[in-house]
């Protein structure tokens, strides 16, 4: 490997045109057998199995705007064209107390929800998913800054507990009405909960007061038939038993930083696991050669495979330079996955 220092990795990777493969089962059907936890017939390339459909009006789907704006409930946010995402600047209310007055929640009544369906192609071969991004927690410490929105939660438990059930009313609102439209195969929900050392809260703040509105969340997810997939930054897998065994997610969409092979084989039967751009640096030094991509594309199906664990195992999806990285890596990992779950 070349020195570290000369290894650039951009904070936004290229994305590259979706694969042709002539598939035994569409590639809709594999993904979905994972979230159900049954054996798939290849380790799938997340991005390829799914197709993003339209929001309606949902200012935050599938992409939050890709400028400066104020969003709906009044936080200005601003962009970043290096890292393709907006960051919360300033906050709405002082305190968590404040709500009530300060905090005016979008009419979501008048809204056009049918807004760009007419004019969606739908893949049928692929599973229909939504992204949510403002999760609860996410809006909490956008309308209160970070701080205070951590303050509060210790020193005001069930104020802020009071909030975001409120704020989870929203979102189920928001969910239910894109649903009734667009009939989505799965829903992966945004509200990340950790530093790259560990989850913002203990587990007993976390029980006190995210727990219950995030499982209500997924329970009506669940309930409209869709499938509930948490997307999670950080160091969270002291918070993985809460998402299986209290929320019941059947998907996670996590950071290799967490345990991923402990997470596999402790949950794997109940959990599908997503986790994003591990061995960043192999990937992007110009002297790993193909023969190296496709040997780690191999040491990633045997540990974390259906074959090597219980239930759909993991999907990994890697970030590449360039299009022959990518195609290597990939299309050793769909080869090799089928000769390896082959009578499963």
């Amino acid at each position: 490997m070349g020195n570290i220092s000369d290894i650039q990795i951009p904070a936004m990777p290229e994305s590259f045109p979706k694969i042709r493969r002539d598939y035994p089962i569409s590639e809709r059907e594999n993904f979905l057998r994972m979230l159900r936890h049954e054996k798939p017939l290849w380790m799938p390339n997340f991005e390829e199995s799914l197709q993003m459909g339209p929001a309606g009006p949902n200012e935050d789907q599938p992409t939050p705007p890709r400028h400066d704006h104020t969003d709906w409930f009044g936080v200005y946010r601003k962009y970043s064209e290096a890292q393709d995402s907006c960051t919360p600047v300033g906050a709405v209310i002082d305190t968590v107390d404040d709500w009530k007055g300060k905090v005016i929640f979008p009419d979501l009544k008048g809204l056009d929800w049918t807004a760009g369906a007419a004019d969606f192609a739908r893949d049928e071969n692929r599973a229909l998913v939504t992204r949510m991004n403002g999760g609860i927690f996410q809006r909490l410490h956008a309308l209160l800054g970070f701080e205070n929105a951590l303050v509060d939660m210790i020193t005001k438990p069930a104020e802020t507990r009071e909030f975001l059930e409120a704020l989870a009313d929203f979102e189920i609102e928001v969910f239910l009405r894109m649903n009734e439209v667009h009939h989505y195969d799965v829903v992966i929900y945004h509200d990340d909960w950790g530093t790259a050392r560990a989850p913002f809260f203990s587990t007993d703040l976390f029980k006190e007061t995210l727990l219950p509105p995030t499982r209500r969340f997924f329970k009506a997810v669940r309930e409209a038939g869709a499938i509930p997939f948490s997307h999670n930054c950080g160091l969270v897998e002291d918070l993985i038993p809460f998402l299986v065994d209290d929320i019941g997610v059947d998907g996670v969409e996590i950071q290799s930083i967490n345990d991923i092979g402990g997470i596999v084989k402790n949950y794997g039967d109940r959990l599908t696991v997503e986790f994003t751009r591990p061995d960043d640096y192999f990937f992007y030094d110009p002297k790993t050669t193909e023969k190296q991509i496709r040997e780690k594309a191999r040491e990633y199906v045997d540990r974390y495979g259906a074959h090597a664990n219980p239930g759909a195992g993991a999907i990994v999806t890697i970030y590449a330079p360039s299009r022959e990285v990518y195609d290597a890596f990939y299309g050793e990992v769909y080869q090799y996955s089928r000769e390896q779950y082959r009578g499963l």
